[in-house]
């Protein structure tokens, strides 16, 4: 089956402390504007999203304002032109010395690709993704935010970490997800995400996770 490259990625934060929320310029395409066209807030982002999507969008963001939450869903967004964009959201608080400071994640257009995609490969992406996709999408977030990695690294990054602890992919990224809201792993456990990370920016390796 032949894959299609994900569509645009973009970044964003929000801060507790000033209520505010900053995006990636990418970001700012996605949702149809140039960047600095408009100040983002939840009830602009709320306004964009499609009808039959918003009140699961406003009850996520409560939550992870609230709690941190680690969490990853697939909906649909109407940019500033009319157009529907599917999209993929994931992200996770931000958390120091145990305390909520605000969250941050990503949102990849995935509109092509699903275009790209039949019906059925579209039904059965769905169904995984309600299972254990959502998890792994969570964990890539996190790393992608902690090292600094694009999609692709975080996913090499995981799988790296699941043949070297010999634990399936799924469950590595459970486990991550699992400790995010207390902060992340623990001391000896993130030095091994450490040093794994480094070793993949370095480029050792690569037959491990090709």
């Amino acid at each position: 089956m032949t894959t299609s490259n994900p569509g645009p990625t973009g970044s964003f934060h929000f801060s507790h402390a000033s209520r505010t929320w900053t995006w990636s310029d990418d970001l700012f395409g996605i949702f149809g504007f140039a960047p600095g066209d408009v100040v983002p807030t939840r009830e602009l982002i709320l306004f964009h999203q499609h009808p039959e999507d918003r009140s699961e969008i406003e009850a996520l963001l409560d939550d992870v304002i609230a709690t941190g939450r680690p969490f990853s869903v697939w909906h649909r967004l109407v940019d500033a032109h009319g157009a529907t964009r599917q999209v993929v959201t994931v992200g996770a608080g931000d958390f120091e010395a145990g305390r909520l400071q605000g969250f941050s994640g990503y949102l990849v257009d995935v509109t092509e690709s699903v275009r790209l995609t039949t019906s059925r490969e579209v039904d059965e992406a769905m169904e995984q993704m309600s299972q254990s996709r959502p998890a792994i999408e969570q964990s890539k977030g996190a790393l992608m935010m902690r090292y600094r990695l694009d999609e692709q690294g975080a996913f090499a990054l995981l799988r790296r970490y699941s043949q070297q602890a010999n634990v399936k992919v799924r469950d590595v990224a459970r486990t991550l997800v699992a400790s995010l809201p207390l902060g992340g792993p623990g001391r000896e456990e993130r030095h091994h995400w450490d040093r794994l990370a480094d070793e993949l920016r370095l480029g050792a390796g690569d037959e491990a996770v090709s």
